[in-house]
């Protein structure tokens, strides 16, 4: 199910009352206190409507959806909370906005709702492909590997294809799965199709994940999504030591914005054998330039 329909009226239905082409290309729905709810589509945004009458988000509409899609049970979620969102099953992640609250130094959940983001977790088959052909025709193995991008160039959904691919190719694959985004787990089922050679550690830290794959899955190659902390980094090095491949992703536009992230054998330009840029575009996981050993190897034809 898409992550409109677990909405509860009179959402839902204003929703699917969008023409067929705005509905097969809708990326978000977009609640903000005290004001129009809208739908976001690939080159295309619109207030949402019942009938001439657009909605608007108000405080007990935003607190009633967030109760609805908890399961009215936020206590039982409250580190989805604390990191900002919350999963729906198939993958879908609803973003949220609102008031911090603190406890002991630390934030502990999250209050006030202000806004909410339902946002599409997108399946598409065939572009980890299309890296690899890059790839070989360069002659360059595919091996650590690291996915960088802003948001909502199709990190993620390249990252969900590469465990396919390699999982294809008969390779032992770990997914490190942090939001239940890349497996989509729920309720003993995954939400994606991602061949028969893959373990999920569904819901552990990034850090924690990757030291539990070497320890006790034995994989040859592990995937996680956004790393971005010492605590990542030195896990993604203990990882290559171990010899195992990594394939991670990271929110970044050009190769400079890597050059401070992380210091020395920790940064992830020594890290990581190649860097994949994405930009965005109508598909998500569009491939604009490959940089192999601080090199850069591939741009995409202009």
């Amino acid at each position: 199910m898409e992550p409109w329909g677990y909405l509860p009226n009179p959402w839902r239905d204003a929703i699917f009352q969008l023409s067929s082409d705005k509905l097969d290309n809708l990326e978000e729905v977009r609640f903000r206190l005290d004001r129009p709810v809208y739908c976001y589509g690939s080159y295309w945004v619109e207030p949402l409507k019942v009938g001439d009458q657009v909605l608007i988000g108000i405080q007990s509409d935003l607190d009633h959806i967030v109760g609805v899609i908890a399961q009215h049970s936020l206590y039982a979620r409250t580190e989805e909370l604390r990191h900002g969102y919350l999963t729906l099953p198939g993958g879908h992640r609803v973003g949220i906005a609102g008031k911090a609250i603190w406890e002991n130094g630390k934030i502990v959940t999250m209050g006030d709702v202000t806004g909410l983001n339902f946002r599409k977790a997108r399946h598409v088959e065939g572009i980890a492909d299309a890296l690899h052909s890059i790839f070989s025709r360069h002659q360059l193995d595919l091996e650590s590997l690291l996915i960088a991008g802003p948001p909502r160039s199709g990190k993620t959904t390249l990252l969900r294809d590469c465990a396919r691919f390699f999982s294809a190719q008969g390779e032992r694959v770990t997914i490190v799965d942090e939001r239940s985004e890349l497996a989509g787990y729920h309720n003993g089922h995954y939400g994606f199709a991602l061949g028969l050679h893959l373990d999920v550690l569904d819901g552990w830290p990034k850090a924690e994940g990757l030291n539990v794959a070497i320890r006790t899955l034995g994989p040859d190659r592990v995937i996680v999504d956004e790393i971005g902390s010492r605590e990542d980094l030195q896990a993604v090095s203990h990882a290559l030591h171990a010899g195992v491949k990594v394939v991670a992703s990271i929110h970044a536009q050009t190769y400079d914005d890597l050059r401070h992230r992380g210091q020395g054998e920790l940064s992830v330009e020594n890290l990581f054998d190649a860097v994949v840029f994405l930009h965005k575009g109508e598909t998500p996981g569009m491939i604009h330039e490959i940089w192999h050993h601080h090199e850069k190897v591939w741009k995409v034809p202009s």
